[in-house]
């Protein structure tokens, strides 16, 4: 069946274009959900409103999601999973349980389309989870998968413990990349030392030898 889209379908196409699909997507999903209609002469017609009326949607839509991936910018998900050896997971943390359990953690409805895991998570660990709504419009989260049953008191208290390591680790680094800085420093000025020497040495021998001669 021939319809016209009324909004951005993932894999069928924009709002406004004129797609073929099967009778049963078009008459079970599209058409009851209000996002295609039958591509009728008088859809046809409308279709370039049908566009303008998407992209305010598309607007919309990614201004809602730059608001969301703000509020996530300081959280921490905690997803508490069973694990076995060498912490690895019995099952996955996939995007679709990221998207839930950020609803029910922070009351944030983030779509899972949105959360760009390459694979989902199979081990313990602490991850940053990328947010893409679009090319303009990204963001993170920070994802802490934990062993079942440990304590959240426990886990909050392990990330101060890394994040404080992490930044006596950078005031270390700053300040050993101050002194190498320092001491590069000296033989430049010794060596700058050494040639005025030099050139005041040659100036007295020349004397010495105008001397002699005389």
């Amino acid at each position: 069946m021939r319809v016209v889209l009324l909004d951005d379908i993932v894999n069928v196409g924009e709002a406004g274009t004129v797609v073929e699909v099967k009778d049963g997507y078009a008459r079970n999903f599209l058409i009851p959900r209000r996002l295609a209609e039958m591509a009728t002469a008088d859809a046809l017609n409308r279709i370039e409103l049908i566009r303008r009326a998407a992209e305010g949607k598309r607007i919309k839509r990614m201004e809602e999601a730059a608001g969301k991936f703000a509020v996530l910018e300081d959280k921490v998900l905690t997803i508490q999973m069973k694990a076995g050896t060498e912490s690895r997971l019995f099952g996955a943390v996939t995007s679709a349980m990221i998207a839930d359990e950020l609803h029910n953690q922070f009351g944030v409805e983030i779509d899972r389309r949105h959360i760009m895991l390459e694979e989902p998570i199979k081990h313990l660990g602490e991850f940053t989870v990328p947010l893409r709504a679009s090319s303009e419009v990204t963001g993170e989260v920070r994802l802490v998968v934990a062993p079942e049953g440990k304590k959240k008191e426990e886990i909050e208290a392990e990330l101060v413990e890394k994040a404080l390591a992490e930044e006596r680790a950078a005031e270390e680094a700053a300040a050993a990349e101050a002194a190498d800085a320092s001491v590069a420093e000296v033989p430049e000025t010794d060596a700058g030392q050494a040639e005025a020497a030099a050139e005041v040495h040659e100036k007295y021998e020349d004397v010495e030898q105008q001397v002699d001669e005389t």
